[in-house]
């Protein structure tokens, strides 16, 4: 009996472990990653704004990554984003970060509260670099592929552009591919540990 609570115990541990663990940020990406990073084109520092609509390919976002460049060496400087629902025109979230809280060259979280609903909507996301210096090239830039994606559609300044802003929508929620792939892997270990210890015991 004893053994039996021991093994029941064990189980629902890992598939408590595994539970918690697959509770992550899932993202989606706006753009085609297929396209080689190499081709990717650079807006600058802007001295307007991007405009990037997309539809929502989830029911709850949380939160915008953006890939940001830092451009020349700037004293400070700020990146604000806000987002549009484009069926009722109003702006539902804004988040912003500051220069010594960008990574270079790396994805970047924008954090909001969360926004429901939103599967199958059309957003457009507002970027902007208010304290960008453009004659000086100092500030934030961002990239995009050279071509439109489905569903989407890229304003750099104003300026219709064909391609596509490096950045993916961020929801955070339980993924089941995440927990059955931790599950496995966990009870694989667990065995073969027993395995090895009945081996050479």
């Amino acid at each position: 009996m004893k053994k039996i609570m021991k093994w029941v115990i064990g189980i629902a541990v890992i598939i408590m472990f595994s539970f918690f663990y697959a509770h992550i940020a899932k993202t989606h990406i706006l753009y085609d990653n297929r396209v080689d990073t190499s081709k990717y084109m650079g807006t600058g520092v802007l001295s307007g704004k991007i405009e990037q609509k997309f539809v929502s390919e989830e029911d709850c976002l949380d939160g915008i990554t953006i890939k940001c460049s830092i451009q020349g060496t700037p004293a400070d400087s700020t990146v604000k984003i806000s987002l549009k629902d484009d069926e009722t025109g109003k702006i539902v979230a804004k988040s912003e970060l500051k220069l010594k809280d960008i990574k270079n060259s790396k994805f970047n979280v924008f954090r909001f509260d969360r926004i429901s609903e939103c599967k199958g909507k059309t957003y457009t996301l507002y970027v902007e670099n208010p304290d960008g210096d453009v004659e000086k090239t100092l500030g934030v830039g961002f990239s995009y592929e050279p071509k439109t994606e489905k569903g989407t559609e890229l304003l750099i300044n104003g300026n219709n552009v064909d391609g596509t802003l490096i950045a993916k929508t961020v929801t955070n929620r339980f993924d089941m591919e995440t927990f059955c792939v931790v599950l496995l892997f966990v009870l694989y270990i667990v065995f073969f540990v027993k395995f090895l210890y009945r081996l050479f015991k």
